[in-house]
């Protein structure tokens, strides 16, 4: 069934929720393409509809006393395709016992922040009157479809968060929660697209658009935001900066008197904890002439109107003479000479 995108309508509703308990909160949304059954699964499905700057709320089981709220991160906007050994971690899910590589989306998340005082599931019980209240005025205002609300009611047992991984974070929900203050979180610029909603035609990294990493178009403004930034910073400095990338294994040639240098520049929509190198940049880095990695990570992409890809923000890191140390270095990659003959 396909996806109720009642948020759409309404540019306030940038608000989701992770449901877990993993131990590397805030670092990304990662969850496989299909159910155990190969069929596709709103409660994954969800996290291909999360746009630049959205807020994330993170519900985790254990962290704190009792299972709640404990922080929020902000999402990139953008993801790749990967694998992951998934097990669901509902009843049904966990009776299947299974733990096998399965096609996966992963989203990096920005920004992770802890909740001075999380929202634990006793405070949420305790409004639970409210809650069922604002579900009802959301059913009516989009009578449409399923709402992925946060929350479960039952006559049976009491509240709890939604069996499931991936939720709709309703603002209103928010405001009962005495969350509200999230709203003032800065977000990315966007276009205002034909329908006048705010958003963006399309949705950011999805399906047949995949994400950072596949899309030619998002990958170059990525890189082109990095370049620019590192020619702003040298220049700054007082370096006379020429682009080499077109023709070079290195990025940019600078030079200030008699001090001339490479620099690598490497750009990253999530928080970047590694790079990919060439072999040309490798061995450029172990050449005579100085050469400096410069590194910005966390930028910010959305799409125009007429489907062009813009970037913005990022945070800058620079190593100056810097070299790339084979204990740093992964293979990742391979170039096999075929043997003769074969038939």
């Amino acid at each position: 069934m396909a996806i109720n995108e009642w948020w759409t309508t309404d540019v306030e509703q940038r608000f989701w929720m992770e449901i877990t308990d993993r131990d590397d909160l805030g670092a990304d949304l990662i969850a496989p393409m299909t159910d155990g059954s190969g069929r596709s699964y709103w409660g994954y499905e969800l996290i291909t509809y999360v746009q630049p700057g959205d807020v994330v709320l993170h519900w985790h089981k254990t962290l704190a006393d009792e299972p709640g709220i404990v922080g929020w991160s902000q999402a990139t906007g953008a993801y790749e395709d990967t694998n992951i050994s998934w097990q669901a971690h509902g009843t049904v899910g966990r009776a299947k016992g299974s733990l096998k590589p399965r096609p996966a989306w992963r989203m990096p998340l920005l920004h992770y922040t802890s909740l001075t005082r999380p929202v634990l599931i006793s405070e949420v019980r305790r409004q639970e009157r409210e809650l069922r209240k604002a579900l009802a005025e959301l059913e009516t205002q989009y009578p449409e479809g399923r709402l992925y609300f946060p929350f479960g009611f039952s006559d049976k047992r009491e509240l709890r968060a939604q069996q499931t991984y991936f939720v709709k974070m309703p603002r209103e929900v928010l405001q009962v929660l005495g969350l509200e203050g999230l709203e003032g979180l800065p977000r990315p610029k966007r276009s205002t697209s034909s329908d006048g909603t705010g958003h963006p035609k399309g949705k950011t990294g999805k399906r047949g658009d995949s994400g950072y990493i596949a899309d030619s178009a998002v990958r170059s403004a990525i890189e082109w935001r990095a370049v620019d930034l590192a020619v702003e910073a040298y220049e700054l400095h007082g370096f006379v900066v020429t682009y080499t990338g077109a023709s070079k294994p290195y990025d940019l040639a600078v030079e200030k008197g008699g001090d001339r240098r490479h620099v690598e520049v490497k750009g990253s929509s999530g928080a970047a904890a590694t790079v990919e190198l060439t072999h040309g940049e490798v061995n450029n880095s172990r050449v005579t002439v100085p050469t400096d990695l410069f590194v910005v990570d966390g930028i910010q992409w959305w799409r125009e109107a007429d489907g062009s890809v813009k970037a913005d923000g990022g945070d800058v890191r620079w190593w100056k003479d810097w070299t790339a140390d084979d204990e740093q270095l992964k293979a990742i990659r391979f170039r096999y000479t075929l043997p003769a003959g074969g038939k």
